[in-house]
């Protein structure tokens, strides 16, 4: 990444000049930024919040440049590698955008940010706490550090984002990966529970997070309690892409899983995968009848783990078994996070 976030003006003699104008507006926002070394949040941490709350209250507009590495670096007497980590994880999550041998700049489209009014509603509420807990004897640093402490636990007990499947391995594992993606605790709800009415919605639930085969149903099953709806996309984990490949030409494949969609969907990616002529057919559990013609025909049966019980219990010891795993396609992640960092 340059250190350069401003192009050079050259005049007649060739002679590179930096536009006083723009380099004096780039400094005079380096006070924005104050990083206290005895605090127990990480300096990339601390640095990340400050330029996201920098450009969400609008000191720094939507395709502005950013200050330098080495201004930064200057300014706040942290190593490079710390802005530059925070700069890289920042245009990962879309809020900026690098342009070689330019700098780095607030992406310029960023429709789904906080408003101003809902900034400063934050602030009013962080100076009241701050005016209450120093007629409690408390000085900031330290409310800054309880509050540090206590954050992960609250979330914990009160997440505002859920995310929904129709089974519990996929629950469970998925959400797991979304909560290291979101930075954020995401509650695990079986679609099943949803549907009957099992399960209650917390009154903190603001996003709920699932696969786009169930988006339609589930948005209709949340609808009206002021939550939003996002949906992710899988894709076969890479694992069985190998084993697809690695099949021999003269194996009789047959793909079984939950539901049609996925039948669908996955079925196709799996024939894309696998030697000509080797997938016999795929069938899905909403019709049993096509699954059972279809064990009959094969020697090889690939499944998704909702269907895992069938394929045990009507297949011989003759077939070869092969569980399908999927993974979460990450651009869809992404779109999502950048989201959840915009409107938590």
């Amino acid at each position: 990444m340059s250190d350069r976030i401003v192009p050079i003006h050259r005049d007649r003699q060739g002679e590179g000049k930096e536009p006083a104008s723009r380099k004096r507006k780039s400094g005079g926002k380096l006070g924005h930024f104050l990083i206290n070394k005895q605090s127990a949040v990480p300096l990339h941490m601390q640095l990340k919040e400050q330029i996201r709350y920098a450009i969400m209250s609008g000191v720094f507009e939507p395709g502005q440049p950013l200050p330098s590495i080495r201004e930064l670096t200057a300014k706040l007497g942290v190593h490079r590698n710390t802005v530059h980590r925070v700069y890289l994880e920042l245009q990962a999550s879309g809020l900026l955008s690098s342009r070689p041998g330019k700098g780095v700049f607030v992406s310029e489209s960023l429709s789904e940010a906080h408003s101003i009014k809902e900034l400063n509603q934050v602030d009013d509420l962080i100076e009241q706490m701050f005016a209450q807990a120093n007629e409690l004897g408390i000085n900031p640093i330290t409310l800054h550090r309880l509050i540090g402490q206590r954050a992960p636990a609250f979330d914990s007990r009160h997440p505002n984002v859920a995310f929904v499947e129709c089974t519990f391995h996929q629950t469970q594992e998925i959400a797991r990966e979304l909560t290291e993606s979101f930075g954020v605790t995401v509650q695990r709800i079986l679609l099943d529970d949803l549907r009957t009415g099992k399960i209650k919605l917390s009154v903190h639930l603001r996003h709920v997070v699932t696969s786009i085969f169930h988006y339609d149903e589930v948005r209709d099953l949340v609808g009206g309690q002021n939550i939003r709806v996002h949906p992710v996309t899988y894709e076969l984990h890479p694992a069985t892409r190998r084993l697809l490949r690695e099949l021999p030409a003269d194996t009789r494949l047959g793909f079984i899983c939950h539901d049609a969609n996925t039948e669908e969907v996955i079925g196709k990616e799996i024939n894309d995968r696998v030697p000509e002529g080797v997938l016999v057919g795929c069938a899905s559990l909403e019709s049993v009848k096509p699954a059972l013609e279809l064990v009959t025909q094969v020697d090889t049966v690939i499944f998704s783990e909702p269907a895992s019980a069938f394929c045990v219990k009507n297949c011989t010891p003759d077939h070869t078994l092969l569980e399908l795993h999927f993974a979460l396609n990450p651009s869809s992640v992404e779109k999502v996070t950048r989201i959840l960092h915009f409107q938590p």
